[in-house]
């Protein structure tokens, strides 16, 4: 009896701009990626056929206000990535306390909230994640539920063993600049 591999599946990719800026700063990597390449790279590990329908990528501007350096490289480099084929950049918030740095809300909800949204859509089959934070771990349960595969990125630096455990596929971090 012969395997069937499944033909044609469609992929989407959400990536957690802040964990992934984060891994690669650890990582002593940053700004030695260039990200379409990272995400083709990513997506040709499957022995399958997949297709590429959209790349999600999350994060949150520095107040132009307090942090005008920042924010000028901040938005020059989400402006680039709004101008690519199938990527869409989704903002989350900085939120700032006393004495302390920022702190970015509402980019987790967003991330498992889209892929919820899209695996209930049956807008994919794979939901590819490029985070290492084991809070997605729990949304990996409901897009199962919802007869939809889960594939994480094995992070550079800080991932979480929890999200390699809930996920169907664990793709290694592949770049080339």
């Amino acid at each position: 009896m012969s395997l069937i591999m499944p033909q044609n599946q469609n992929v989407m990719v959400f990536i957690d701009g802040s964990n992934l800026y984060k891994s690669l700063k650890k990582a002593s990597i940053l700004g030695k990626i260039d990200y379409r390449k990272m995400v083709t790279e990513i997506v040709s590990q499957f022995n399958f056929d997949v297709v590429l329908r959209r790349v999600y990528f999350y994060s949150a501007l520095p107040d132009q206000n307090r942090e005008q350096d920042s924010y000028r490289k901040s938005q020059k480099f989400l402006d680039k990535i709004k101008r690519w084929d199938l990527w869409e950049v989704r903002y989350g918030r900085l939120v700032y306390y006393p004495n302390s740095v920022p702190v970015e809300k509402g980019v987790d909800i967003k991330i498992a909230s889209d892929m919820i949204e899209n695996a209930i859509l049956s807008l994919y089959d794979i939901a590819i994640l490029v985070s290492g934070d084991a809070d997605f771990s729990y949304c990996f349960n409901v897009i199962k539920n919802l007869n939809k595969q889960i594939a994480v990125v094995k992070m550079p630096a800080g991932f979480s063993y929890q999200l390699a455990e809930n996920a169907d596929y664990i793709l290694n971090f592949l770049y080339k600049k």
